[in-house]
């Protein structure tokens, strides 16, 4: 897809993950409420971060997919399940109680285990478990190349692997730099990957924390964007305030350059999500205006 070219609606997608105890968890429901009225396209619930199983994610899966009424997908790291038959038993599960839709992701190796359930890559996984159920399937995909890829062309020729292996999508893990994301597309496209390629956007909730995440999984935080909240301090009014409009100008950018879908990782928070999904959406809407006074 050309920078200049717009395709269809805006799409929307959130991603929540699983929370415990009641303050937690009425932030949760709190926000899968509040977001809803978006009318996302499809919501994820996270699944076994850091190799450490399912974390709830079945049941806030079924959970949400109850209360809010729209498409949901649990994720799926390969690094949990010890055979296919447990991963086969599980997803078969998630299928029974309505669930539709897989995010399906290596995942880091737990303790005992080794971090592919027997696979030789995400993308046999894929073709499994589309033989299985007609299974919506999310992958992902990696901007800034996955901190364990050879080279970007390595990590290309992988997602061009789960495409042809049936995947529908990919999401792409978080970044700061509209310009990796550009040029990741403009190299996915040129090696064939034609199924559509989600943005993710991780809005800065707090960014010391989302530094010492970004390190982990190899995304870099611009020179200007750590200026721009070193003056905040304290401050939690100027935080918000800098992350608002940092959010905003990054959707509003990926919307010009197009842009048509976005994944947004919500950490349970309305506020800065719903921000960055007002400003995506109403590119749109701006858009819509301009061509019927045009007409």
């Amino acid at each position: 897809m050309s920078a200049s070219k717009r395709v269809g609606r805006p799409r929307i997608s959130i991603e929540y993950f699983p929370a415990r105890g009641v303050v937690k968890e009425r932030a949760l429901m709190t926000a899968a409420h509040a977001l809803r009225n978006f009318q996302p396209d499809f919501q994820t619930v996270t699944f076994g971060a850091g190799g450490t199983g399912t974390d709830g994610s079945f049941e806030w899966s079924v959970q949400l997919l109850n209360v809010a009424n729209i498409p949901t997908a649990s994720h799926i790291t390969l690094s949990h399940f010890r055979t296919r038959d447990e991963l086969f038993a599980f997803t078969d599960e998630l299928w029974e109680v309505g669930i539709r839709g897989l995010v399906v992701l290596r995942g880091d190796p737990g303790e005992g285990r080794d971090g592919l359930c027997g696979y030789g890559g995400v993308a046999e996984a894929v073709s499994d478990l589309k033989g299985l159920h007609k299974w919506d399937i999310s992958v992902s995909a990696y901007p800034e190349t996955h901190p364990l890829a050879e080279s970007g062309q390595a990590d290309i020729e992988v997602l061009r692997a789960k495409q042809e292996a049936g995947a529908d999508r990919a999401i792409t893990q978080f970044f700061f730099d509209n310009s990796d994301f550009y040029a990741f597309r403009d190299r996915a496209e040129k090696a064939g990957i034609t199924i559509p390629i989600v943005a993710g956007i991780m809005p800065i909730v707090n960014f010391k924390n989302i530094t010492r995440f970004a390190e982990g999984c190899g995304a870099r935080v611009p020179s200007q964007i750590a200026d721009a909240f070193a003056v905040c301090g304290d401050d939690k009014e100027r935080h918000s305030n800098v992350a608002r409009r940092i959010v905003g100008e990054q959707v509003r950018d990926l919307a010009a350059n197009g842009v048509d879908a976005i994944h947004v990782y919500s950490m349970n928070r309305v506020d800065l999500t719903a921000d960055a999904i007002r400003a995506f959406q109403s590119c749109f809407e701006e858009e819509v205006e301009e061509l019927r006074r045009a007409g």
